[in-house]
């Protein structure tokens, strides 16, 4: 090989060599420019989200004495309080917000009510620093998350899941109840997945009231109320109906049995179709006799 070649060789080699490290760096500094973009996407997505989290949970704890996040449960019908108690060195405006919709709905702001529904209000005790709202009356359709705000720099608030029930009362023994004459009635109605006492129970004997009524007694608990009459007769017989004032009512058919009734009923229907087969028999035996006699 001549001294011509080895050098057009050496200079091909030198070409190549730079060519490779050429591409080798731009290669590298492309990788490094891409960790750099999702180092920086990382660290911005911290600080947009987690960080403020932190925050915010740090800045819950010295401005709300209520736990983030707490969970009431009310009947239909009833009334709702949700608990928002602040720390007494705020001095925030502090507002109330359902967050079922979009957008969300201003409920109350300081002690007054921001939306056309009475139903709604602040129930404010400045000595305990409590901004509760309350929910008279309520529906099925006020189930959901509500917001308590307070008008701070940063704006703070908690969350509070509202669940509504259905009660529902029921009888022991429905829906027939049968009793002796002369014993004493006693129903018991019973108040299902109740949230908070009846304010009152009304009990009816075929569609007339009977709490005053003499001789009729009715007690009323958080779970239950009981209707006692005594000394019963027939004349006490037929449906009775428990309706509590914040739950379906319940109803039983109540039969009071003369002892005749009760003991013989069976000996009762025998005899008479006993009686009814003996007529007829005398009956065709005297029509026979007639027709010899003619």
């Amino acid at each position: 090989m001549d001294t011509m070649e080895i050098r057009v060789n050496t200079v091909s080699l030198s070409i190549i060599v730079f060519l490779l490290s050429g591409f080798m760096a731009e290669n590298g500094a492309k990788r490094i420019k891409g960790y750099r973009q999702m180092r920086e996407r990382n660290i911005r997505s911290y600080v947009s989200h987690s960080l403020p989290n932190l925050l915010n949970e740090g800045h819950h704890e010295t401005v709300f004495i209520t736990q983030n996040s707490s969970s009431v449960v009310a009947q239909m019908g009833g009334t709702a309080r949700l608990p928002c108690i602040v720390r007494k060195s705020n001095n925030g405006v502090v507002s109330w917000i359902r967050k079922n919709g979009s957008p969300p709905t201003i409920l109350t702001v300081g002690l007054g009510t921001y939306i056309a529904d009475d139903r709604f209000l602040v129930e404010q005790a400045r000595h305990l620093q409590n901004w509760g709202l309350v929910i008279k009356h309520v529906q099925m359709s006020d189930s959901g998350t509500y917001e308590c705000q307070v008008s701070l720099h940063p704006t703070s608030s908690i969350f509070i899941d509202l669940k509504v029930i259905e009660a529902v009362a029921e009888i022991s023994g429905a829906p027939d109840l049968h009793i002796r004459a002369g014993s004493e009635l006693r129903i018991v109605c019973r108040l299902r997945h109740s949230t908070e006492p009846p304010a009152y129970v009304f009990w009816y004997h075929d569609h007339r009231m009977i709490n005053h009524d003499p001789g009729v007694q009715v007690s009323v608990d958080h779970t239950k109320s009981t209707l006692k009459i005594d000394d019963v007769d027939p004349s006490f017989s037929g449906n009775y109906t428990c309706y509590p004032s914040n739950t379906n009512p319940a109803y039983v058919n109540v039969h009071v049995l003369n002892a005749t009734e009760e003991e013989y009923p069976a000996a009762m229907m025998h005899n008479g179709t006993c009686n009814i087969y003996l007529l007829n028999a005398i009956f065709c035996l005297l029509a026979s006799m007639l027709i010899l006699c003619s």
